[in-house]
This record gives C-alpha cells, sequence and structure tokens, in this order.
C-alpha cells in the first residue's frame, strides 16, 4: 500500500488513501470518527484546528436505483428461505436471520454469542463488521438495538447455538473456511445469493430479483402496517423520517381499480 506522510495536515492525501483501498461508505465512516478526534484534540489544545473539518461531507453514497428497495412479499420470502435450506443448507440460517430481524449484513455479522441472552429472549445489536475492513465499529448510524426476540427468531437462534461449537465468544455466524472469523457476506452475495435468487426470478417462483440487502427492506415493510413507527426505528436503527421516506412510499401490493 501507498504510504501516506506523517503530517497531520495531510488530510485530503489521507482521504484519498481511504478511497483508494476502501468502500466510500467505510472512507465516509472512518473521517466522521477523524473529524470527531481532530474536535477533542483543538478541543484540548493539541491541535491549533482539525484539518478534518467538512471533509466526510463530499463523500455521500451515490443515489439509489428506482429498484434498490423493493422488498420480497412474504410468499417469497418464505421461497427464498425453503430453497436455500434444500439447495443451501450451510446457509440458510444467515438468510433466515436476514430475514426475521432486518439487520444489515455488517450487523449480522458482528454478533456474537455474547451479544444473545443466554434463553434467547433478546439479542444487542451495536456494532458492525464492514468485509472491506473486517474492523468492528459501531452501526451505520451509530444506533443500538436490544432486539426482544419473537418465537421464530428464538427458535433460529436455539438451532445455531445447537449447531455450533457454543462458545459465548464465537460469531454466531462464522466464515466457511473456517475458524472463529465473521462470515463473509460479500463473497455470498456474489457467489451463492444472486445465482440462487436470479434463478428464483427466471422459474417465476419471484417476481423481482434483490440482493441480501432487501431483506431488511422486507422486515421493515411487513413491521410497517402492524407497528408503531418509533418501535420500528428502534428495532431497525433508522430514522422515522427514512422510513417514511424510503419504506412507506411504495408497495409490492397495490390493487388498482378498473376505470
Amino acid at each position: 500500500m501507498q504510504d501516506l506522510s506523517p503530517d497531520i495536515d495531510n488530510a485530503r492525501g489521507i482521504r484519498k488513501w481511504l478511497l483508494d483501498y476502501y468502500s466510500r461508505n467505510t472512507a465516509k465512516r472512518t473521517l466522521v470518527q477523524f473529524n470527531a478526534c481532530g474536535n477533542w484534540a483543538v478541543f484540548e489544545d493539541l491541535l491549533p484546528w482539525n484539518p478534518f473539518t467538512g471533509l466526510q461531507r463530499y463523500l455521500s453514497q451515490r443515489k439509489d436505483a428506482e429498484d434498490t428497495f423493493v422488498a420480497f412479499t412474504a410468499e417469497e420470502r418464505g421461497i427464498i428461505i425453503q430453497t436455500f435450506t434444500k439447495e443451501r443448507p450451510k446457509y440458510w440460517p444467515w438468510v433466515a436471520f436476514l430475514m426475521y430481524s432486518g439487520c444489515r449484513p455488517e450487523e449480522a455479522a458482528a454478533l456474537k454469542w455474547s451479544h444473545v441472552a443466554v434463553n434467547f429472549s433478546q439479542l444487542a445489536i451495536a456494532e458492525a463488521c464492514p468485509q472491506d475492513t473486517k474492523i468492528l465499529q459501531s452501526t451505520k448510524n451509530y444506533r443500538t438495538t436490544r432486539f426482544p426476540c419473537n418465537a421464530q427468531m428464538q427458535a433460529l437462534l436455539g438451532w445455531l447455538w445447537e449447531h455450533s461449537a457454543q462458545d459465548r465468544n464465537h460469531y454466531l455466524f462464522k466464515s466457511v473456511q473456517g475458524g472463529n472469523r465473521p462470515f463473509n457476506y460479500i463473497s455470498f452475495q456474489t457467489h451463492i445469493w444472486r445465482p440462487v435468487v436470479k434463478r428464483l426470478v427466471e422459474e417465476g417462483r419471484v417476481a423481482f430479483y434483490g440482493s441480501q440487502y432487501n431483506c431488511r427492506h422486507t422486515f421493515i415493510s411487513e413491521l410497517v402496517p402492524k407497528m408503531e413507527l418509533k418501535d420500528v426505528s428502534y428495532l431497525c436503527r433508522v430514522s422515522v423520517g427514512t422510513l417514511m421516506r424510503v419504506y412507506c412510499d411504495r408497495s409490492r401490493v397495490i390493487e388498482v381499480p378498473e376505470i
């Protein structure tokens, strides 16, 4: 990797290095942390000024395509889970967990058994493990959730615990290559999820292709009509405004009257 000048005034060079080696989202989140450190250093008179001020503002994510947030229907969700259970049994718990929790993949990858109550009644979602850095960090919006587990989730967690090393320091979802390493959800997306779900679309069993991230949208779309928005916001670590703008303004199930 290219060496950077140790001079802290080279903030723009640090930003360029982050963009060269990591995703825009990871670069932005890292710069947010550097900016916070810089503010603290200025307050403590360790720096005369903060060279990272404002650098993250120019790394906004590109606008999502129109179909990015299409949710699977409840029936399609069942078909997808059932297909993985039969054809890719090693991966069905990961798919089911995303569908039943609404976790972002990097949040699910960070979960250890120490985050789960011993009776499987709840789990703490407080960290993320981006695949590009493999470094534990806060969730995307720096929010934490004590997720109450219903019977469906408790059954899944019980199955996972029974078929795991039963070590509280181990990840719930470990690398298929072995060892106590977090699950590689990027490789799963490319080599496992995509061909399976695209085939289901070709067979007409699923209407539209969506990535594993659409499991989150599916979960939220199912909750919104049944729960208070503030509670959905808490469970999914997303603002009510984002829920209204992204998840409540469209539906897969719309009946158009004859005219």
